[in-house]
């Protein structure tokens, strides 16, 4: 049996309850697209070196996944603003267009934009505690040049984009990838990128082997599995779209939100 929702929260749990679907769904329908795809391998030379092409046909997943995808970063950020606003009910408020979680890599924009008493300030009505947990939160918290790390700005910045543009999903090899050459003849030649496979191809990987050394009887074959990546700019470009999923879900559910349930009580 669902347990009772507590009070103020209901929004928010239902947002998270739409996020673990949308990312159901995800997992599910990439899990066969990815089946379908098969990389492209084919080997060349010249007179001095041999090297493998590698390139996907169709290098993009359907916009009805970037779709899906988009809709789990909505409501994973929607229930963050839906927490702010339920900070404020709870502290006998009413909330305003302004009402939302602030995220900033910056401590000047964020201060800019909380502070008590201005029109600015998108916390009015937020008891003084939980300001400071949503002021620990903030990606400038992090200090140095990591928060370009923190989930929390990734999931603004790809929410934003979203709403504008497809947050496009494409093939690619994330890590641990590997190709073999098998000759006719038994010899095999081993072969490795410098890194990930991410964008359109086609990439042009390096075989350590000498020219006289090819064979016209040949197969080549890939060690590591390819996978739809997210496009986005570093660190997060290339990383799994399913595993970003995950990461970003847990993150606002289980460290984020979290925090806060004992102020509901």
């Amino acid at each position: 049996m669902t347990p009772a929702p507590t009070p103020w929260m209901e929004s928010v749990e239902a947002k998270l309850r739409r996020a673990h679907h949308h990312l159901a769904d995800l997992t599910c329908g990439l899990a066969d697209r990815a089946k379908e795809h098969r990389p492209k391998l084919i080997l060349k030379h010249d007179a001095h070196a041999v090297w493998l092409v590698v390139y996907f046909e169709e290098p993009y997943a359907s916009l009805s996944y970037s779709s899906v995808f988009g809709d789990l970063l909505y409501n994973l950020r929607s229930s963050l603003d839906a927490l702010v606003y339920g900070l404020v009910r709870r502290n006998g408020g009413t909330g305003s267009r302004r009402t939302c979680f602030p995220i900033y890599s910056e401590l000047t924009s964020y201060e800019a934009n909380t502070k008590p008493g201005t029109k600015a300030d998108a916390l009015v009505g937020v008891p003084e505690h939980a300001r400071g947990l949503i002021k620990q939160l903030q990606p400038f918290m992090r200090g140095g040049d990591t928060a370009s790390l923190d989930p929390l700005l990734f999931l603004n910045r790809l929410c934003n984009r979203d709403k504008h543009e497809a947050a496009h999903l494409m093939l690619g090899f994330a890590k641990g990838v590997a190709f073999q050459v098998h000759f006719g003849s038994g010899r095999i030649a081993h072969c490795a990128p410098d890194g990930p496979l991410i964008g359109h191809g086609p990439w042009q990987v390096t075989v350590p082997i000498p020219v006289t050394h090819v064979e016209p009887n040949h197969r080549v074959e890939a060690a590591g599995r390819s996978d739809f990546l997210i496009q986005a700019e570093a660190p997060w470009q290339g990383r799994p779209v399913l595993d970003v999923g995950h990461l970003l879900l847990s993150y606002v559910e289980d460290t984020v939100i979290q925090k806060f349930r004992p102020l509901f009580r």
